[in-house]
């Protein structure tokens, strides 16, 4: 499960609805405000993994993780990198590009080099999101008690 996120799409992690910055009786307005706080780079800090006994794992990032960066652009591109240690060096383990929205005010919906993944893996609730912290499940099953939460910062 270690970066199954990263590497299918965001890297910059999961991060429905714990709060999301502004609430407005319009939902173009908050979908107008989720973007513009989505807008930036994000570097990943943890994931909190938690399995169907409703056991939580946390994985904090290495600091070579965390050089990891996620940009979502105000024209609906993001860029994403990640990287991992493998024998003392942090090398490069992925590097996407694609289209990003923000669908029903909760869903983020991630699209790889024009495809999104399946439907499904490409997208993530939003349990919060502010100027500068991102978190997203990449469980979108309301059903589900399993979930796979990825914590991001915004970067300056």
């Amino acid at each position: 499960m270690k970066n199954q996120f990263l590497k299918s799409t965001l890297g910059v992690v999961t991060l429905i609805l714990i709060s999301t910055a502004c609430s407005s009786n319009s939902p173009t307005d908050d979908n107008n405000n989720n973007n513009a706080k989505l807008e930036g780079v994000w570097k990943p800090i943890k994931a909190v993994y938690t399995d169907s006994g409703g056991t939580n794992t946390t994985e904090n990032f290495s600091e070579c993780e965390q050089t990891g960066r996620t940009i979502f652009s105000s024209n609906g591109n993001f860029s994403q990198t990640g990287y991992y240690p493998v024998s003392g060096n942090c090398e490069l383990e992925f590097d996407n590009t694609g289209n990003w929205q923000i669908i029903n005010e909760n869903i983020l919906r991630v699209t790889l080099n024009g495809q999104v993944d399946n439907g499904i893996i490409g997208d993530y609730f939003i349990l919060e999101l502010t100027a500068n912290s991102l978190k997203i499940d990449a469980d979108t099953d309301a059903n589900s008690t399993e979930s796979e939460v990825y914590v991001f910062q915004k970067f300056n």
